[in-house]
């Protein structure tokens, strides 16, 4: 693909993409959620990295028919293997039964996986400010630091805060309904379906968008495909 691509417009910006995984031998499925496939994504993105090219990989997918615990077990792995070898766009996220099913709950979910993974990926900042040995000085045993400025400053941007995992005790979850993450999942589904209509393109994307199809039209007009250029 680089090489046609270069071929045909040298110089033209691209992003390379590779989905590669191993056969279960005893289904014969192209497995979405083995731990094979995230191996085969590190290794080629390392590749890409060696090449200098920016590339796509796949993530928050699994081999489960529904959204149920195989299907959030294997897309934390894949999304978690994927931040951390680094891939410039990860895609896929969403699917189900090896790519050929996309559930929208599982897309909810995964979106509060990435969040998480984000989180971890910042790490911990070691700063003076943040090591904050003067405000422990100040604040000394049997001291608490809980009205302090400096928690009031952090709290809500260092330490994450889940939209749909639960850290209620058991009374609390009890007296919420018991619900499991599957229902909040769902619930969250059927909200974003009745409440947010907007589109996700404004104006002003949705023109530059459609300008640089125009342009792109103008440019090939009257060109035809050469299909000997791809055997």
């Amino acid at each position: 693909g680089i090489v046609l691509s270069q071929l045909r417009r040298p110089g033209a910006p691209l992003i390379i993409g590779g989905l590669m995984s191993n056969m279960d031998m005893l289904t014969t499925v192209y497995s979405y959620g083995s731990p094979e496939m995230a191996l085969l994504s590190a290794a080629y993105t390392q590749i890409t990295k060696w090449l200098e090219v920016p590339m796509y990989e796949t993530a928050g997918c699994s081999d489960s028919k529904i959204f149920d615990e195989q299907a959030a077990m294997e897309a934390t792995i894949n999304i978690s293997t994927a931040a951390l070898t680094g891939g410039n766009m990860i895609h896929d996220v969403g699917y189900l039964e090896q790519g050929l099913t996309s559930s929208m709950e599982m897309m909810v979910a995964s979106n509060e996986i990435i969040d998480m993974v984000k989180r971890i990926m910042r790490g911990i900042p070691v700063t003076d400010d943040d090591l904050a040995l003067d405000v422990m000085a100040e604040v000394g045993p049997g001291g608490h630091f809980l009205d302090h400025d400096h928690t009031f400053d952090r709290f809500r941007t260092d330490i994450w805060q889940p939209q749909l995992i639960n850290r209620k005790n058991w009374e609390d979850w009890t007296a919420d309904g018991s619900k499991s993450y599957g229902d909040r999942v769902r619930e969250r589904v059927i909200e974003i379906l009745e409440t947010e209509t907007e589109p996700l393109l404004d104006d002003a994307m949705y023109k530059e968008l459609l300008r640089i199809c125009e342009l792109a039209d103008e440019r090939h007009k009257g060109e035809e495909l050469d299909v000997a250029m791809f055997v």
